[in-house]
């Protein structure tokens, strides 16, 4: 609710030029149980931030690691609360049975440059049902 609201600080005109925040189970979680097929969180940006690829990466206990990126850039420099709801489908090749850590930042671990600055606040995580 925006209270106990997580802050995610970045700096991406330094190496390696890419922000990136853990959460680790043990053990794996069954992120499939009751019918559950998407991942929702809410961020929040600042207007001075750097605008920057938000992403959200699930890692199964086998190490497969699946994506995301936010499609609007812009989300980081939006000041309201946005909603951001991901099916599970869209993290290809991980076996959302056995989930061990998932995995925020902003961005590209895969393709790091030179980028923004800033501070976002993710709130809300949750898996749920319905899209």
């Amino acid at each position: 609710g925006g209270l106990q609201s997580m802050p995610l600080s970045y700096n991406n005109s330094n190496a390696p030029y890419y922000a990136q925040t853990d959460r680790t189970w043990e053990p794996a979680l069954d992120w499939t149980i009751h019918g559950v097929n998407a991942l929702v969180l809410f961020v929040r940006g600042g207007l001075s931030n750097g605008a920057e690829p938000l992403y959200v990466a699930v890692e199964d206990s086998n190490g497969n690691i699946g994506t995301v990126v936010q499609s609007n850039t812009a989300v980081v420099t939006t000041v309201a609360w946005t909603e951001w709801k991901i099916p599970l489908g869209q993290f290809t090749g991980v076996d959302m049975t056995r989930v061990k850590a998932m995995h925020i930042g902003l961005g590209s671990k895969t393709s790091p440059g030179l980028g923004g600055a800033g501070a976002v606040y993710v709130d809300d995580i949750r898996v749920a049902t319905g899209q």
